[in-house]
């Protein structure tokens, strides 16, 4: 890989880095807001820090801490803008339901921080509304029972306690009510804190984007110039497949050549043997004798 190339993939991993660094640390560390109400404990469990355009998972926790009718719960999310408060979420988180002492309600609240957020904190209002309270009253009760004195003495019956004093016996029943009269109470609590964009982060992010693009454009460059390389090593393979093919048949038409002017010299040879040997070895020509006659 060519210089040109290495040094922006270098600086856009390490702003990636940088980039993914921040978004972890905005979610990484779990921070506890308790909002204490007339009849509610209300825990809210949340990221201490988010930044603009993420979501934000609020655990919510809400413990009783008597017996009532609970009409609802409900949680408003804020965000504070310069001099006025941006509502980003509005939930009932429970409604028309009985609580006594200890019982809890849980729920999972999502909010997403605008991604146009400045330096600030969200904001969680909670209130409850509750439209019957358990109570209880007390009234004596005389039982002549004549003899010694007393002190104060507590006793159980049944379910209604009461109290003994001594002789005569008075016996004081405590008896539940319901009361209907309906209240409302709110408190608020901080939440996750927005890292908003600086000026140094934008910075940081046009030339992230840059050199992005740039990355991308030299990828480009890259694999369009392996492309180039693996046809011209196709061009080349070919060739060379070519030229040992054209030296195969040159080997081969130099063999036949000389195979065809062996077996023509051979049969040349063979054509002019018999002749030389039938002139060579011909008998002479034969004597005529001449017969005399006597006179």
């Amino acid at each position: 890989m060519k210089p040109k190339i290495v040094f922006p993939i270098v600086i856009l991993v390490i702003l990636a880095s940088i980039f993914a660094t921040q978004s972890a640390f905005a979610q990484s560390n779990q921070v506890t807001s308790t909002v204490s109400l007339s009849h509610l404990n209300v825990q809210l469990t949340y990221p201490s820090q988010v930044l603009p355009g993420q979501s934000v998972t609020i655990n919510l926790t809400a413990q009783a801490k008597d017996s009532f009718q609970l009409t609802s719960l409900t949680v408003q999310v804020y965000l504070a803008d310069q001099n006025n408060l941006r509502q980003l979420l509005s939930t009932t988180v429970a409604q028309n339901t009985m609580m006594t002492s200890g019982n809890q309600i849980n729920k999972q609240i999502q909010v997403t921080a605008p991604s146009d957020a400045p330096r600030t904190s969200l904001v969680a209002l909670v209130t409850e509304s509750v439209g019957m309270t358990a109570s209880s009253y007390s009234y004596p009760y005389a039982y002549p029972y004549w003899g010694g004195y007393g002190n104060w003495y507590g006793y159980a019956y049944g379910s209604y306690p009461y109290y003994y004093y001594g002789y005569p016996s008075v016996y004081y029943y405590y008896s539940p009510y319901a009361n209907y009269q309906s209240s409302s109470d709110n408190g608020i609590a901080p939440l996750s804190y927005v890292l908003a964009t600086t000026p140094e982060y934008v910075a940081l992010q046009s030339q992230y984007q840059q050199l992005q693009a740039q990355n991308q454009h030299l990828q480009q460059q890259l694999q369009a110039s392996r492309n180039s390389t693996a046809q011209k090593d196709s061009t080349i393979n070919n060739l060379n497949d070519q030229l040992s093919s054209a030296r195969a048949t040159t080997t081969l038409v130099g063999v036949v050549a000389v195979v065809l002017a062996i077996a023509v010299v051979a049969l040349a040879a063979l054509h002019f043997k018999p002749t030389k040997t039938a002139e060579t070895e011909s008998p002479p020509p034969a004597k005529t004798e001449e017969k005399t006659t006597g006179v």
